[in-house]
């Protein structure tokens, strides 16, 4: 099991080589989260901004433990709220590392959103424009022996590469009482990053669609949140169905459904301004026999700004719940 990854990895290459004279491969680019509900904007950039509150976020995720080059995830991102000539406007930063068999990608972006106040509710339009960095470790390849396997392939890359390409995406956000749901799209360019003379990549456009509500329960402290996000490159499509629920505004809990992959349960707390997550996906695809799950820790800090002071029915966002 140790070596599956490496020769994944090595397959794809040549595959692709074999189609043409250049090594033309697809990478996943997009991130994998279970607590995808407490960071909307490493998808969505018309997210930033989404309360009254500066928020500053992080996680990290270690997929498929025990797998020998398996998928491991940093994020970070900082948002805040304000206003020009009484219109609402957000700004944002993130940062992207994502390592995933040979390939180590790094995605940074600046992102703005604009809110236009309607009838019912509130929609917000975002834009995202930044880089990304992508690099493969060519010399990790693992060659097996026989005539079949040719090292010096055009297409192999010997040793280790990386180049950047730029990178922009698009986001709607709409929010109307304890109801809110988004539309965001990254890799909106399809960039073609150049690793080589004969290798490169392209970065794959990717749509995420959320959705979810926040409902106090009656004459209790309870307070659920019942969320979706769909993720699709048009050619794929993953779904997680997540259900959670909040004690005193304080305690949360809840589960996650991600059909033919894993079933997720998380925990978290919110002390003071800082709110505490972990969640562990149990896998239930084949890969689950080889791999001891996966970890996600997230960790965000919240401090409420007096945008909407003027406003005492101001809306409780997600992220702040």
């Amino acid at each position: 099991m140790k070596s599956i990854s490496r020769i994944h990895i090595l397959i794809v290459c040549l595959l692709s080589a074999w189609a043409g004279s250049s090594m033309v491969v697809c990478a996943q680019n997009e991130p994998q989260t279970s607590m995808y509900w407490a960071v909307p904007t490493l998808y969505n950039p018309a997210a930033v901004g989404c309360d009254s509150a500066l928020h500053v976020s992080a996680f990290d995720r270690m997929q498929w433990v025990g797998v020998k080059n398996a998928p491991r995830t940093f994020f970070a991102s900082l948002d805040m709220p304000f206003k020009f000539k009484k219109v609402r406007n957000g700004v944002g930063a993130m940062v992207m590392n994502d390592k995933a068999g040979l390939f180590n990608t790094t995605q940074l972006g600046l992102q703005y959103s604009y809110s236009l106040n309607l009838v019912y509710g509130r929609l917000a339009l975002g834009l995202q424009a930044g880089m990304v960095n992508q690099g493969f470790s060519g010399g990790e390849i693992y060659i097996p022996d026989g005539d079949a396997w040719d090292p010096s392939a055009d297409g192999l890359p010997s040793g280790d590469v990386s180049a950047m390409a730029f990178d922009c995406g698009f986001g709607a956000y709409y929010e109307w009482r304890w109801l809110y749901g988004g539309l965001g799209v990254q890799h909106l360019a399809e960039s073609t990053i150049e690793l080589d003379e004969y290798a490169y990549t392209q970065l794959k456009r990717a749509y995420y669609f959320s959705a979810g509500c926040n409902i106090p329960v009656k004459r209790s402290l309870f307070t659920v949140h019942p969320s979706l996000l769909v993720k699709t490159t048009l050619q794929a499509v993953q779904y997680d169905y997540t259900l959670r629920a909040t004690y005193d505004h304080k305690f949360w809990g809840g589960m996650t459904y991600r059909p033919k992959d894993a079933v997720v349960l998380m925990v978290g707390a919110d002390v003071g301004a800082i709110r505490l997550g972990y969640a562990y996906d149990i896998g239930i695809s084949p890969l689950a026999k080889a791999s001891n799950g996966s970890h996600e820790l997230m960790v965000t800090y919240s401090y409420k700004l007096d945008l909407d002071k003027q406003k005492q029915h101001a809306h409780k966002s997600i992220r702040i719940l």
